[in-house]
């Protein structure tokens, strides 16, 4: 697991393009972008899920499922944080306790596109660091 830190999640959406074409259109599920936002622990609003998914944003709660800590990533557009109607504040176990790790929210679907192509070469990518 590893954090995506502010400094390098700053990148603008053009420069994510790249990687973007590394990443087949509506090709992710919503369990991967789920995997992905939990192993960065990094928040991303419904509509940039949604760009991903290739779903309009209000699809995108009944496609993540249930309210639990791991679909907490995904968050309102204002304000950065998980909806209130499916998280309230009465029921903080259902918030993943580093949700507020980062003040950066992907708010772009190319930001997301280019992060899940960014997991999942990074199995190929491993060895460099070793």
């Amino acid at each position: 697991m590893g954090y995506l830190s502010y400094e390098a999640a700053r990148f603008d959406p053009s420069e994510a393009m790249l990687l973007v074409q590394l990443l087949p259109p509506n090709s992710s599920t919503p369990d991967e972008v789920l995997e992905v936002l939990n192993h960065y622990r990094v928040r991303a609003t419904y509509g940039a899920v949604a760009g991903v998914l290739g779903c309009h944003w209000r699809q995108v709660g009944p496609r993540l499922g249930e309210a639990r800590p791991l679909s907490s990533w995904v968050v309102l557009q204002d304000g950065g944080m998980p909806s209130p109607r499916q998280f309230p504040d009465d029921k903080p176990e259902l918030r993943h306790p580093d949700l507020d790790h980062t003040p950066y929210v992907i708010r772009h679907p190319e930001i997301l596109m280019a992060v899940i192509a960014a997991f999942r070469v990074r199995p190929l990518t491993e060895w460099w660091h070793h």
